[in-house]
């Protein structure tokens, strides 16, 4: 046991009702098993590293696990390894499970040539993460579209119920001010086509919008209907946006809509007159939907970013981790991993790249 109270050994099937008690305790969510078996053992990239550790009486009492993850980096493909899951029984803290865990997946994804794994941090184990090796390379920032007014203002403290008194004016004027904007910019919501299930259409339309710099995550249609379509909870929508001729799809988006605020959890477009035509009619969409506000989270370099300023959504106006902004963080797993990837600037990345079934809560 090399002096340890527990014994790490390789998880399988049987183990996820085990993950499914961890994970629910530690993150208080009531997650079904079918989450653990799509997430674990369904991925179309591979099978996750898993590790469960467990206490002299053979009770599983931690866990852990990479999920494999294809990317092309400078348009070469190599597979990097999602940290996912980082979970103790109460009953277990404070015995380097956490920390014990972590090192032998890093190890085991170094010996598969495995050079980095990355993660959006949760509040919990970012402490941990850092004291073990991980590095932050920057942060993903909230930017925000409020197409009414009242959800807002109710949140202004002890005023906010008498502010909003003032909600259908505001709406109204907003609403005046927003047809100015989509007007200008050449709104179409009609051309946004739901997708029930993506095809070797959308692989011609990552080939042609995958950046040939960096690191991108590969968005295959296999992975796509994984990771959006056959998820438990069907919380995603996608739809595209073709080509004038019918014949191409030029543009996708992954959207969530769930309590009045819309997720705009992932999106692709071959070209950036598409991308502004895409992201218009996803901000008209939501309007139209029902939706109080809209969410996105991007990196400052990525693409939209401007795009959506110019479309009137606001990045978060505070800094604070895991609400504002959500800190981006990798561990190193081979020596003769590139330190260029070290450069936030060099990852393309999209909300559905955090390690979450859906983006609402």
């Amino acid at each position: 046991m090399n002096g340890r109270p527990w014994t790490p050994r390789d998880a399988d099937e049987r183990d996820l009702a085990d993950q499914r008690r961890l994970f629910n305790a530690c993150f208080r969510k009531d997650k079904g098993e079918d989450t653990f078996r799509w997430k674990y053992l369904d991925n179309p990239h591979g099978r996750a590293l898993s590790l469960v550790a467990c206490a002299s009486d053979g009770r599983v009492v931690g866990g852990y696990s990479y999920v494999p993850r294809r990317f092309l980096r400078d348009g070469e493909p190599v597979v990097l390894m999602q940290a996912s899951d980082a979970m103790v029984d109460a009953s277990a803290r404070r015995q380097g499970i956490f920390t014990g865990l972590d090192d032998l997946v890093a190890e085991r994804a170094g010996a598969r040539g495995v050079p980095l794994a990355f993660a959006y941090s949760g509040r919990l184990s970012y402490d941990g993460f850092l004291k073990n090796g991980w590095r932050l390379l920057g942060h993903a920032r909230i930017v925000r579209y409020r197409f009414r007014a009242r959800r807002g203002l109710l949140r202004r403290g002890r005023l906010g119920p008498l502010l909003a008194v003032g909600a259908p004016l505001l709406d109204a004027l907003w609403t005046r001010r927003d047809d100015r904007r989509w007007r200008a910019h050449g709104h179409d919501v009609a051309a946004l086509t739901r997708v029930q299930r993506f095809d070797a259409s959308f692989d011609d339309l990552f080939a042609a919008a995958a950046p040939r710099r960096g690191l991108v995550g590969v968005r295959d249609a296999a992975w796509m209907n994984w990771r959006y379509v056959d998820t438990p909870t069907r919380r995603a929508e996608c739809y595209a946006l073709r080509s004038p001729d019918g014949t191409r799809m030029d543009a996708c988006l992954v959207l969530e809509l769930v309590d009045g605020h819309g997720y705009v959890v992932d999106h692709l477009a071959r070209d950036e007159a598409v991308r502004e035509r895409l992201l218009t009619a996803a901000t008209a969409f939501l309007h139209a939907r029902g939706a109080e506000e809209a969410t996105a989270l991007l990196c400052e370099h990525h693409p939209s970013a401007p795009v959506l300023e110019r479309l009137g959504w606001a990045a978060s106006r505070g800094d604070l981790p895991f609400r504002d902004v959500f800190p981006f963080i990798v561990r190193v797993c081979r020596d003769d991993a590139d330190p260029s990837d070290l450069d936030l600037r060099r990852w393309h990345l999209a909300d559905g790249d955090r390690d979450a079934e859906h983006m609402s809560p």
